[in-house]
């Protein structure tokens, strides 16, 4: 049953109310007020991503077709678990514990995957389908970690900046195989749309 959400500005809570009129407070919620706290909360949200992103690889990379394809989502697992652990090599450096959130933006991409199933591709339309849709995750993860290694160390926290650093230099990889990769694939794409013209003339 859907319900209409609102703030209470003074304690920081997030009342529901229900469309039978009742009202449901789910705590008081303390207020965000410094930069660390952004930067835990954003450390966070990155964690939920690359939990999720190593969910999806395996099965992106069971469907892929190309060989480098197929090597650079395996070899992309092995790094996302790595930066798994560098997050967490994060929160120790600062003291703190992951809040337990859900990355929307990353869900959303895990969505888009999924609805595109439903559309019954052929193989080769999955894999270009397959390769936009991890470049998209790939650029989403670039900004997110160039964003919070500035904060970082801006914060004073170098060590972090470090740790964030090496993931975003592996994200920045990632993404000019995958471009490349795509490039060859378009190109094989429009030899066979020829071949095909031809065949009918």
């Amino acid at each position: 049953m859907f319900g209409v959400v609102a703030y209470d500005v003074r304690i920081g809570s997030q009342t529901i109310v229900k469309s039978d009129g009742q009202s449901d407070t789910e705590g008081k919620r303390r207020q965000m007020e410094s930069q660390r706290e952004l930067l835990v909360h954003e450390l966070s949200d990155m964690m939920s991503a690359e939990q999720i992103i190593s969910k999806m690889l395996p099965e992106l990379a069971k469907e892929a077709q190309h060989p480098e394809l197929k090597s650079a989502l395996t070899d992309h697992l092995t790094e996302t678990k790595e930066q798994i652990k560098r997050l967490q090599q994060a929160f120790k450096e600062l003291g703190e514990t992951p809040e337990k959130t859900t990355c929307y933006g990353t869900e959303g991409l895990k969505k888009e995957h999924e609805s595109l199933h439903e559309e019954k591709p052929s193989p080769d339309v999955l894999q270009m389908a397959n390769v936009l849709g991890a470049s998209k995750t790939e650029h989403y993860e670039i900004a997110s970690y160039t964003g919070l290694a500035q904060l970082a160390k801006d914060l004073g926290e170098s060590e972090v900046a470090d740790l964030l650093k090496q993931n975003l230099a592996e994200e920045e990889a990632m993404a000019k195989k995958l471009s490349a990769i795509a490039k060859e694939l378009g190109k094989q794409a429009k030899t066979e749309a020829r071949s095909g013209a031809n065949a009918q003339a």
